[in-house]
């Protein structure tokens, strides 16, 4: 098992990528310019993705996309990817800010942020009514409300 950057983005897992944002348009409008990291297992098949994107302001950075296939879960392959970005983000530029953010109904991502050293700083009301033109449901709940998350 590895975790790589890769370049190429014309065999991109649009599966893993669309169970994280199941907007197309809205993932296709910032995976060109973002980097990417993907987690292969032993046989290099891609069971996670990792999109980060350098945010407009200088040393400003937003991870859009941590995404595991479904029978790869709590196997550590989020957190790895995660640890790996972070780590390599800190050794370029260790004043970096770096977010993160996901729907407030999404416990089992928002405990693995916090494990790796995210907070919560903010709450965006409604985010997901006034930005998605199709409802997405958490646990059969609809999704409504955006936290926003800060690494310490």
């Amino acid at each position: 098992m590895m975790i790589k950057e890769i370049r190429d983005k014309t065999t991109l897992p649009w599966d893993l990528l669309l169970n994280a944002d199941p907007d197309l348009a809205r993932v296709a409008s910032y995976i060109t310019d973002a980097r990417i990291f993907v987690y292969q297992s032993d046989q290099a098949a891609i069971i996670g993705i990792l999109v980060l994107a350098a945010l407009p302001e200088a040393g400003e950075f937003e991870i859009m996309i941590v995404s595991v296939s479904p029978k790869h879960f709590r196997q550590g392959i989020g957190k790895s990817m995660l640890n790996h970005v972070i780590a390599n983000l800190r050794a370029a530029d260790k004043t970096a800010n770096i977010w993160i953010k996901t729907g407030d109904l999404t416990e089992d991502a928002i405990a693995l942020y916090q494990s790796v050293g995210f907070e919560i700083v903010e709450t965006v009301k409604d985010y997901f009514i006034d930005n998605y033109a199709e409802p997405i449901y958490e646990h059969g709940e609809r999704l409504r409300h955006q936290v926003v998350m800060k690494l310490r």
